[in-house]
């Protein structure tokens, strides 16, 4: 008895803060707008209740990947990728050796 009662409030409270953070006016409101979109769907809503029921397919890996393949490069083109390796490699040297130059002027003003 008790749980369910704290249950019903848990329910309630719920209620009241998914309403108020989006915007709706009452609970209630919100409440039966759902019942009747359920009795009396949309087009859009009985597209994808009809989409959701459909039989799914069984494919293989292999005849997926054959089927959606697509022709030209791919999302790595090794050559675009060496030289963005050189030139990271290069702007990290840049930024290493004046660290290294004032080090050694602080070590040798010691």
């Amino acid at each position: 008895m008790i749980w369910t009662l704290v249950a019903l409030l848990t329910a309630a409270a719920v209620l009241v803060v998914a309403s108020s953070s989006t915007g709706a006016a009452n609970p209630l409101t919100t409440f039966r707008r759902g019942v009747r979109a359920r009795r009396n769907p949309d087009r859009e809503q009985a597209a994808a209740a009809q989409a959701a029921a459909a039989a799914p397919v069984d494919l293989s890996l292999a005849d997926f990947l054959r089927a959606t393949a697509s022709e030209g490069d791919g999302y790595l083109n090794p050559d675009e990728l060496i030289e963005d390796l050189r030139g990271a490699r290069e702007r990290a040297a840049a930024v290493v050796r004046p660290r290294r130059d004032v080090v050694d002027a602080h070590d040798k003003a010691r």
